[in-house]
């Protein structure tokens, strides 16, 4: 195909010719844009030695001719011709120079093949085949598929045929692939020729009665492709056929008539036919229209709507006219001109290229004519106007508009480009850089963790890797440390858009056009056809002029896996290998994702860099040998996903099932600002992503009196559910003040113990919905301070029904929620009397402060939390982040017992402010945060929070409350990770706290 600027318009072949001006204005042809005759493809008969068959055809002196090889057999269900053949073949093709065109002939059938044939399989048996034929040789410029019945397993036989062509094609990028059908074919298997059209060069038929009806279905139906004439071996002994086929086709979509000559003889014929053709009826002649023409011809005196006209070349004007005469049976032919000349005419029999006897040239009233006895079945006339400078005007042609490619074209070529590529590659190693960097927690600023790959893939489509260096928040961590990549790939996506396959998977569409890094693009549309499997959707781009994938946009959601969500951009370039070859790898891909864990959604965004290719070395098979025999944790990317290449002796054994299972022991302290000690605690969590093989997941986290679980299950492609439990034997202290006086009358140890299940919808890619309802159940102690007058709430059940929505998108998050809060059978609590005991619980000191928080208030039975969020995190280099995040909490009807009570292990968290001392109403808040790496050794992250908050028991202003926090992570012994924050308060109620200060250390210890 030839690009023009905006190439995306093809020149499809000029319709008509509005005009050709001949002999300065003397002849006014109207022509049709098709070359005047199609081409001539004649095979070498079989009676022939190839060798000698090959050396007669190269003599056939015919402009444009096409040499075909004897056929060869293959059928789909594994037979074929004999490998001695092909190698014959093969020789004979090899020393012929590059200016000979010829053509491979294979008779395709189905043979034994059956509906339990896989893909696989057929895929197999066609590459096998391929390999044995000569299709790369110089001198081979097509290939004819000729298709033979009876059809079996339609499907699958259309499937082999379009592996057979693009398989073909990528062993020479150069060759044309035409496939013929036998008669009838085109009209009972409509599907399939549509499917094929959009894969081969040419489509053909059979030349029979009802060759023209196969001609205008394919020209409507299967993108107007141009087509192959086919002249069974009986037909084609008679030159007289041939001659009748040539002409019926001239000014059609018909590029090649092909004839297959029994024997030696008939061959030579049919050569001698085609050379004297094209002497007088050139290539550079078009087929004009005789019923326009000055020149009319009539057998024995009637006209005939048999003849054809052609005008241009050395002759200015061609007529071959049926006459149907006969040595015993003459027939008599007159040739009627418009004009008087004067003219230079001859006659011949196109059959034996013999003069046929004509009379003189007399001029009539009408301009001249002349007559012929002619015994021929065939007259060619050719008229030649004799003038002072015998000159020809050129023709003057009215170009039709363009067509654009359609969808299935551009997918078939990209199909094309990456067989080729596929048969070129054998293998390549690269180095890979994957970075993870996981959505902030209430604990600080997220975690990244990044692994520094080796890659090798070989052509059987088998890609290992090596972790060559692991870090985590950008520390590193011995090599040898596995990280449990299975668990955050998504579910394995078997069928790739474009690819190849029996039963299509997606629906292609044709969105326009796009520049990507200065290459314009098709942009193709990806959505999935079925809904029983795992699929991709979004939008592909194909260098238009090469058909390579320059960029895909893909989003996978309704997985069966912990990731819900997987929405990734991968980009490609053109790499060399050391001999100059390029090939389209990849060379980037970015991608978020959302991830289940502990009935939560979280964000993932994950970027792989890919550098460092060497292609088609021979060192290969030596590097990845010594790659097994390391101590490098080794992965390899199956059907089922990415799996564990353990080592076991000297040898690499694929672990069938990735772990399902992951333990770590979580200890640590912490202090806050509320206490004057720290508070040590030691627990196991349990990740189990196949609970008892149900494809559930479990989140268990047990430690002394406090355990925490969720259990959660995708169903169908959108939903997820989950149960949450909370129990908890530690209390909580509820404190009340007045200014920054603790008010220890009042002094309150809660416990509450919660149940309750979620369901989540993934709306879209980008938009989850959840609804919740939970059931806490509450228990209200005095401390040992507190006054006896103070009134306890009720021990009691709160019912508490809520919703959530999270938007994620290029990073940014959006989370809000809101919820109600039903109190069943709450009561007043408080004081009755603010008098000194025993009437009341009052403060007994001098001068004390306002004491009214102490007094009964209206019952809250119902109360209504609310809050959202919004954030971003930015990536510098491999280590650095930096990051923003604006929230706000608010709600209704609030008391002390429902208020938010921000700590380091609660939601809200004012960073920087001590927890478990201050409550609110609402609170408007504002972080910042900046990261880096110290020499691998330890990562630092600091953080500025500014909020403000208020607490309507005790102003009705909002207040400042500022702080900055620095978090750091190290590695230590035995696989440890110690994660640590120290956090400073600025300004907030001060006077309540022991300290500024606060601070936690967690370590985290994988278990195996």
């Amino acid at each position: 195909m030839q690009f023009l600027p905006g190439f995306f318009s093809r020149v499809a072949g000029l319709r008509r010719i509005s005009s050709i001006l001949l002999f300065s204005g003397f002849l006014f042809l109207p022509l049709t844009a098709e070359a005047g005759l199609p081409r001539a493809a004649i095979s070498i008969p079989t009676d022939q030695n190839l060798a000698a068959g090959l050396k007669a055809a190269e003599q056939c002196e015919s402009p444009g001719k096409v040499i075909v090889l004897p056929p060869l057999s293959f059928d789909f269900g594994g037979g074929g011709s004999a490998t001695s053949v092909m190698e014959e073949q093969t020789q004979a093709v090899k020393g012929k120079p590059e200016g000979s065109e010829v053509w491979l002939h294979l008779v395709v059938g189905a043979g034994s093949l059956a509906g339990s044939d896989s893909e696989q399989q057929i895929t197999q048996r066609v590459e096998a085949f391929l390999k044995a034929m000569p299709l790369s040789a110089a001198a081979v410029r097509g290939l004819i598929v000729e298709v033979k019945e009876p059809l079996t397993a339609p499907d699958l036989f259309a499937f082999g045929l379009v592996r057979l062509t693009l398989g073909a094609k990528a062993s020479n990028a150069a060759l044309r692939v035409a496939l013929v059908f036998p008669t009838g074919f085109v009209s009972q298997h409509g599907d399939i020729v549509k499917r094929l059209a959009t894969y081969t060069d040419l489509l053909g038929t059979t030349y029979s009665e009802d060759w023209r009806q196969d001609a205008a279905w394919i020209a409507e139906q299967a993108l107007n492709k141009p087509l192959v004439l086919k002249l069974d071996s009986g037909a084609s002994v008679t030159t007289s056929r041939f001659v009748n086929a040539m002409l019926a086709a001239s000014g059609t979509s018909v590029e090649i008539v092909w004839s297959n000559p029994p024997d030696g003889k008939a061959a030579n014929a049919v050569c001698s036919v085609n050379s004297f053709l094209t002497h007088y009826i050139t290539g550079n002649a078009f087929a004009a229209d005789s019923t326009s023409s000055p020149f009319t011809v009539a057998v024995e005196g009637v006209g005939s709507g048999e003849n054809r006209s052609f005008g241009s070349g050395p002759s200015d004007l061609v007529i071959v006219a049926r006459v149907n005469g006969s040595p015993d049976s003459p027939k008599t032919v007159r040739l009627q001109g418009a004009k008087s000349g004067p003219f230079e005419i001859k006659w011949y029999d196109p059959v034996t290229g013999a003069p046929l006897p004509a009379g003189e040239v007399t001029k009539t009233d009408k301009g001249l004519a002349q007559t012929c006895a002619c015994t021929s079945e065939y007259a060619l006339i050719s008229v030649h106007k004799q003038s002072v400078n015998d000159q020809t005007l050129f023709n003057t042609i009215e170009v039709k508009g363009g067509i654009e490619l359609k969808v299935e074209e551009i997918v078939a070529r990209w199909q094309q480009n990456r067989e080729a590529q596929k048969q070129r590659l054998e293998n390549y190693m690269a180095s890979s850089f994957m970075s993870l960097h996981f959505e902030n927690t209430n604990l600080g600023p997220g975690f990244d963790v990044s692994t520094q790959l080796k890659v090798f893939f070989k052509r059987d489509g088998q890609m290992e890797m090596a972790q060559k260096a692991f870090f985590v928040n950008g520390v590193k961590f011995g090599k040898n440390h596995e990280f449990p990549l299975p668990q955050i790939e998504p579910e394995k996506v078997l069928t790739q858009p474009l690819e190849l396959k029996l039963n299509e998977r997606y629906v292609y569409k044709l969105l326009g056009t796009e520049k990507v890094d200065g290459a314009l693009c098709y942009v193709i549309g990806v959505e999935p056809k079925v809904a029983d499997e795992a699929l991709y959707s979004g939008k592909i781009w194909i260098d238009g002029a090469t058909f390579r994938e320059v960029r895909q946009y893909l989003t996978q959601r309704g997985a069966k896996s912990n990731v819900l969500v997987n929405v990734e951009t991968q980009n490609f370039e053109l790499v060399s290998d050391d001999k100059g070859v390029q090939f389209n790898l990849l060379r980037s891909i970015s991608a978020q994702q959302l991830l289940n864990a502990a009935g939560r959604d979280f964000v993932l965004q994950r970027k792989v860099q890919f550098s460092n290719y060497v292609i088609n070395a021979p060192e290969f098979s030596g590097a990845l040998a010594a790659e097994h025999s390391s101590d490098d944790p080794m992965f390899r990317d199956t059907d089922q996903g990415l799996r564990s290449l353990r080592k076991k002796g000297d040898e690499r054994v694929l672990v069938d099932s990735s772990v399902k299972r992951i333990r770590s022991l979580v200890g640590g302290a912490m202090y806050e600002g509320t206490f004057n000690f720290p508070i040590p605690f030691l627990g196991i969590s349990i990740a189990d992503f196949d609970f008892r093989h149900t494809g559930a997941q479990l989140s268990t986290f047990f430690a002394g009196p406090i355990l925490l679980t969720d259990l959660s299950k995708q169903y169908k492609p959108k939903f997820r559910l989950a149960l949450d439990l909370s129990l908890n034997g530690l209390p909580g202290e509820n404190r009340v003040y007045s200014g920054n006086t603790e008010l220890v009358q009042g002094q309150v140890w809660t416990w509450e113990q919660t149940t309750g299940l979620r369901a989540s919808w993934q709306a879209t890619t980008h938009l989850s919905l959840t609804a919740s309802n939970y059931f806490a159940y509450d228990n209200f102690l005095r401390t040992s301070e507190a006054d006896e007058q103070y009134e306890l709430p009720r021990n009691g059940l709160t019912v508490l029904p809520g919703v959530e929505i999270k938007y994620s998108r290029k990073g940014y998050v959006f989370h809000a929620q809101g919820t109600r809060g039903e109190r069943i059978n709450w009561r007043p609590f408080g004081c009755s009397s603010l008098a000194p005991p025993p009437d009341g619980c009052g403060s007994t000191s001098v001068n004390p402060p306002p004491q009214d928080t102490l007094l009964f208030r209206p019952p809250q039975r119902a109360y209504t939390l609310y809050s959202g969020e919004f954030n971003k995190d930015y990536y510098i280099g491999k280590f650095t982040k930096g990051g923003w995040d604006l929230s706000y909490y608010g709600g209704n009807q609030l008391d002390r017992f429902s208020r938010y009570f921000p700590s380091f292990l609660a939601t809200p968290r004012l960073h920087g402010i001590p927890g478990g001392t201050d409550s609110f109403d609402a609170i408007a808040m504002a972080n910042v945060h900046y990261g880096f790496n110290v020499m691998e050794l330890m990562k630092v992250d600091g953080m500025y929070s500014y909020a403000r908050a208020r607490n309507l028991d005790e102003s009705f202003k909002f207040r400042k409350f500022d702080g900055f926090e620095v978090n750091f992570n190290t590695p230590g012994p035995m696989g440890i990770l110690v994660q640590g924050t120290v956090s400073y308060a600025l300004n907030g109620n001060i006077p309540r706290y022991n300290s500024r200060w606060g601070a936690y250390v967690l370590i985290f210890k994988p278990l195996k």
